[in-house]
């Protein structure tokens, strides 16, 4: 199992590199955020590698940072997630941005990335909030009434007041589950009412 790469940077795109080891060229795949930290061409490197071995293809996955293999691994580990498909997600955003956005339940941010869905979406965050040490137990995705625009725009607009995740989770699914047809405008009133108390 290859876990470490070391030689010369031959090629690369941002979607995936060549490293030259003693005449042999290793094709490796990576995210936007590795490729930002590559050097130029035919300098060496030091890769953190995760070789993909299935019954009619090996891949491997390249990594500048180890932050950013953990997440990959812990990706992979979920049901429906392939190497390729947890590579795309790790594009998205920096490593620290995605753990922030899965800490706070950030279900639409995951479901407009290509191969995920709001169920997939929700998923990710549930199987993967106990690998996080700051994430609480009541720390959820935000599930209720996904779809609904008023729901997320009074959820952005508590944030911004300095709730936290926690709270205004709370506070939303208790006002929507009486009554999901309210608008932003009521919604944020009975929000600060339940806050404020």
């Amino acid at each position: 199992m290859i876990v470490n790469l070391r030689g010369k940077l031959i090629d690369k795109n941002p979607s995936d590199i060549i490293i030259d080891i003693n005449g042999v060229g290793y094709l490796c795949y990576i995210s936007n955020n590795t490729y930002d930290d590559l050097p130029k061409l035919n300098k060496n490197i030091s890769i953190l590698i995760y070789h993909q071995i299935s019954e009619n293809n090996q891949s491997l996955y390249a990594f500048s940072q180890k932050t950013e293999k953990e997440l990959f691994l812990m990706l992979i580990g979920i049901s429906g997630i392939g190497p390729k498909t947890a590579i795309n997600l790790l594009s998205s955003v920096s490593p620290n941005e995605f753990k922030r956005r899965l800490i706070a339940g950030e279900v639409e941010m995951l479901s407009s990335l290509p191969g995920i869905g709001p169920k997939t979406a929700r998923r990710i965050i549930v199987e993967l909030k106990d690998k996080f040490s700051n994430y609480s137990d009541n720390d959820m995705p935000i599930e209720s009434n996904q779809e609904n625009e008023s729901y997320r725009d009074t959820y952005n607009a508590l944030k911004s007041l300095g709730f936290n995740h926690n709270e205004i989770n709370k506070c939303l699914s208790k006002i929507i589950n009486k009554n999901n047809n309210l608008s932003t405008e009521d919604i944020i009133k009975e929000s600060l009412k339940l806050l404020k108390k």
